[in-house]
């Protein structure tokens, strides 16, 4: 397990091309596994699944913490990601000014944008596939997720897909970009 975590943590800050200021401090969500497709209208976005993180970051930034960046892991480029977002806040017309919340000390954020910072998500299935190579036991990631396949999770997914998502929060734990950075999970609210 320890080649295990060598693996899955290599992604380090420096990997990412941040243009940081000073020392700092965010908060980053996960949201893995979403529904998208570039070539279909409105991105072939699923809604539901980006309700919760739009009320957790755009709550934090109505909040008046002066200074916290914000991060967002996903499969979705950052234009899907602000097209969700701003789907939410034409449902939610009293969110509207986090659109205009500062970005401390970040470079290059689009206008309107509700993240600091939307960066890849981690592979976890090639993480768990080199894990396992690294102990000898190669072939057997396949025929664990094969298995866990069949198996439902709260009759809204399978075992392997709620196995694959935690994976990827793990590692993306590596991968902040922040000096002090708090993860959360996509339904928290924030108070002002």
């Amino acid at each position: 397990w320890r080649e295990f975590f060598s693996t899955a943590f290599t992604r380090t800050r420096e990997a990412h091309d941040f243009a940081m200021a000073e020392p700092t401090v965010g908060v980053c969500w996960t949201r893995n596994m979403v529904t998208f497709a570039l070539d279909k209208p409105g991105f072939g976005l699923v809604p539901h699944e980006w309700g919760e993180l739009h009320t957790s970051v755009a709550t934090l930034l109505l909040s008046g913490e002066v200074g916290v960046g914000s991060c967002v892991f996903t499969e979705a480029p950052r234009h899907v990601v602000d097209r969700a977002m701003r789907l939410w806040t034409a449902k939610r017309p009293g969110l509207q000014a986090a659109h205009s919340a500062p970005h401390y000390g970040v470079e290059g954020v689009p206008s309107g944008s509700l993240f600091d910072f939307v960066l890849p998500t981690s592979d976890a299935r090639s993480l768990l596939a080199g894990a396992a190579e690294a102990i000898g036991e190669g072939g057997q990631v396949s025929a664990m997720l094969t298995k866990l396949e069949s198996a439902n999770f709260r009759n809204k997914s399978s075992l392997a897909t709620k196995l694959l998502s935690r994976t990827g929060r793990l590692a993306n734990l590596a991968a902040a970009p922040f000096n002090v950075t708090l993860f959360l999970d996509d339904d928290p609210f924030f108070c002002p």
